[in-house]
C-alpha cells in the first residue's frame, strides 16, 4: 500500500500547539517534515493497515488521509519503551475499505531515532497503550479457550471492535473502572467486561470478568 505523503499536508500541528515544543525538545521544522516524509507515511500506514487486520478483522484496509494531528500534553508508556523521552503526539486517520469509512488515532513517539506507532482501539477505554496492549492479551487468550469451546477452529479470526467505559468508583489505592469490549468469534460479537484496578504502587491490574 503506498500513500502520498501531500494527502496529509493539510493536517500539520496547528500553530497554537508549538508552544509544547518547548518543553520536549523538538524542532517544529524538523517535526513537520518527519509527519509529512515518505517514509513515516509509509511505516505508519503500514502498521495502521497490518493492525486493521489482525485485530479488527478487516481484510482490505486502505488509510485515506490523516485528519489531525495532536500533540499529547502528558506522556504515556508505550509498549517495550516505557515513558518517551521525545514529544508524543496522536494521529487520527480515515480508514476505508472495511464497508463503512472510519477513523482510527495512533499514538506516535520517536524512540532512539525511529517512530514508533501504537494504534488506539476505537471507543471509549481509558486505558494507556501499555495497558491496553496487557488487557488485549488477557482478553484474547480468554475468548480463543471459549471460542474453541463454542466450536469455532483454534485459527478462526477472533477481534476486536470497540470499547465503552461504564462506571468508576474511588478506592483506597485511587480510581478503579469498568469498561465493556466487543469481541468477535465464528459464533458471532459478544460484550465482555473488564476491571482495572490500580494498586499501592500505582501498577493496574485487569481483570476479564
Amino acid at each position: 500500500m503506498r500513500l502520498i505523503a501531500t494527502s496529509f499536508s493539510a493536517a500539520l500541528v496547528c500553530a497554537s500547539s508549538l508552544s509544547a515544543f518547548a518543553q520536549t525538545q523538538v524542532d517544529p521544522t524538523k517535526f513537520k517534515s518527519l509527519l509529512n516524509s515518505p517514509a513515516y507515511v509509509k511505516q505508519m500506514a503500514a502498521v495502521v493497515s497490518k493492525y486493521e487486520v489482525s485485530v479488527t478483522g478487516c481484510k482490505t484496509p486502505k488509510v485515506a488521509g490523516r485528519v489531525s494531528t495532536k500533540l499529547m500534553k502528558r506522556p504515556v508508556a508505550m509498549p517495550g519503551i516505557g515513558l518517551p523521552g521525545s514529544a508524543q503526539w496522536v494521529d487520527t486517520l480515515k480508514i476505508e475499505g472495511c464497508g463503512k469509512a472510519f477513523q482510527r488515532k495512533v499514538i506516535a513517539t520517536l524512540h532512539q531515532g525511529r517512530p514508533i506507532f501504537f494504534p488506539y482501539l476505537a471507543g471509549t477505554t481509558r486505558t494507556t497503550p501499555k495497558l491496553q496492549l496487557d488487557a488485549m492479551r488477557q482478553l484474547l487468550t480468554k475468548e480463543r479457550t471459549r471460542s474453541t469451546q463454542a466450536g469455532c477452529k483454534k485459527n478462526s479470526p477472533l477481534t476486536l471492535s470497540t470499547t465503552k467505559f461504564v462506571a468508576e468508583a474511588k478506592v483506597e489505592t485511587g480510581t478503579m473502572w469498568r469498561e465493556a469490549w466487543t469481541v468477535r468469534n465464528c459464533k458471532g460479537k459478544r460484550v465482555v467486561g473488564l476491571l482495572f484496578s490500580p494498586d499501592r504502587t500505582g501498577k493496574v491490574k485487569v481483570s476479564v470478568e
